[in-house]
């Protein structure tokens, strides 16, 4: 059990929320963590929708990689050999989630995000799309294809 604060009425409660998960095994957090909406609850006192932040891993043993979503600046226990993404928010470990699950270049997209937040204050990249050579995002709500050159498509397929 996890206890929770509620950011809009300061309502504690306790949850129970899995702390690991490994692809392929855990489907349904998977299909969540795809949509983005794992980490949101509703508070059962003031019915707000926010986003809750606990410690949580995600392991892909076939890629050798492991997500973590933790303030602590150093992570143990973890094969020298597997990467491993440290995330201190939601956000961050479902861009990372989404970036390694495609196989593609998480830097080159933290980057792009910048740059679309220029554009786009409260950006979400979804997916890439190979056929058209594009990023999908959200944009409240609305989904936008932003093309890619040649250059930053190669680059997004750079695994580091």
């Amino acid at each position: 059990m996890i206890e929770i604060t509620c950011p809009v009425c300061g309502h504690v409660f306790q949850i129970k929320r899995d702390t690991l998960a490994i692809a392929g095994i855990s489907d349904g957090i998977e299909k969540r963590l795809k949509d983005g909406t794992y980490f949101q609850h509703i508070c059962s006192k003031c019915h707000h929708l926010f986003t809750m932040i606990y410690p949580f891993v995600f392991r892909n043993p076939q890629k050798k990689t492991s997500l973590v979503l933790s303030q602590q600046s150093t992570i143990k226990g973890f094969d020298q050999e597997e990467k491993v993404v440290r995330c201190k928010d939601a956000d961050s470990f479902l861009l990372a989630y989404k970036a390694l699950s495609q196989d593609l270049n998480l830097s080159f997209l933290i980057r792009k995000q910048k740059q679309f937040r220029s554009i786009w204050p409260s950006v979400i990249f979804d997916n890439y799309d190979p056929d058209h050579h594009c990023l999908w995002v959200q944009v409240h709500g609305e989904w936008k294809a932003c093309c890619l050159t040649k250059e930053e498509e190669q680059e997004l397929k750079t695994i580091v």
